[in-house]
């Protein structure tokens, strides 16, 4: 029997399989290759970005992650990368720091993200490297103020906006690695040594063609590595939970929930993300 893909409406049935309603804000992570499985989705990876409009954009507010993280790095000529302040960088050259938020491309992110930063009615916030995008009620005051943080995740912001709104946080086929929300909870709770020595200098251009400075301080890197060790726990806790959208493997994390709890980890164990702290760890495994 021919399998039958998977159309805007069958998408639209799992998010409510999901128990989420049409007023939530909803941050979404996405592996279009993992939605689409072997059955494929009619119209595409635009079918998805459809489904998540047309079911919270009237009366909630969905949410994608726009980030342009290689801004201010180096990069060389195979494509790899490193900060500015590294003491061997031969062969690496500047990466770039001029962000526009109409055509400055998100990075490493698949291909929803970027159809949907693109979409008529989707705005998206004026930081360099840590952009969110959003479309549906309040997506303009959402999104404000972001090129005014002193920090990436700033609690002024609109990574923090997630919290005061309650946000569920969707791994539509994507492990916790890329679970963002996390830097944010590590910066709010003041982690040791978090930021890089290094003053980063970009420019910014908004949506009227307007360009201004922009410098801050960013993440010493690499954290995520060891953000996917969460997610015994957030299951155990009832923070997340296993569901399906099309063919992917998903999870549903509770952001306040998420959150909360973090906030208590790291105050316990501050230098929990941290390459010495897991590499430890894992030799006392041994």
């Amino acid at each position: 029997m021919e399998k039958i893909m998977y159309t805007k409406q069958d998408l639209i049935n799992d998010l409510k399989k999901m128990g989420l309603k049409e007023t939530d804000t909803v941050l979404v992570h996405s592996s279009y290759k993992s939605i689409a499985g072997d059955v494929g989705v009619d119209g595409g990876a635009d079918t998805i970005v459809d489904a998540f409009i047309e079911y919270f954009g009237e009366k909630g507010l969905v949410v994608f992650p726009t980030m342009s993280w290689k801004m201010g790095w180096m990069i060389n000529d195979k494509g790899e990368y490193r900060p500015p302040f590294d003491e061997n960088l031969d062969g690496f050259y500047p990466y770039g720091s001029d962000y526009d938020v109409k055509t400055t491309p998100s990075t490493d992110l698949g291909i929803i993200p970027e159809i949907f930063r693109k979409r008529e009615g989707v705005v998206r916030s004026l930081s360099p490297t840590t952009s969110l995008a959003a479309y549906g009620k309040d997506a303009e005051e959402f999104c404000s103020g972001h090129e005014k943080c002193k920090t990436p995740y700033a609690i002024e912001g609109p990574w923090h906006r997630l919290y005061d709104r309650k946000a569920k946080i969707l791994f539509l086929g994507t492990t916790m690695s890329c679970n963002t929300l996390m830097h944010a909870i590590e910066e709010w709770a003041k982690v040791p040594d978090l930021f890089a020595p290094f003053v980063w200098k970009f420019t910014v251009t908004d949506y009227d063609g307007n360009t201004f400075p922009l410098e801050y301080q960013r993440h010493n890197p690499h954290h995520n590595w060891y953000f996917n060790k969460m997610e015994p726990e957030f299951l155990e806790r009832g923070i997340a939970e296993k569901v399906k959208f099309g063919s992917a493997d998903t999870h549903l994390v509770d952001g306040v929930k998420e959150t909360d709890y973090m906030m208590d980890r790291l105050s316990e164990t501050p230098m929990l993300f941290t390459i010495e702290y897991n590499e430890k760890e894992s030799q006392s495994k041994e």
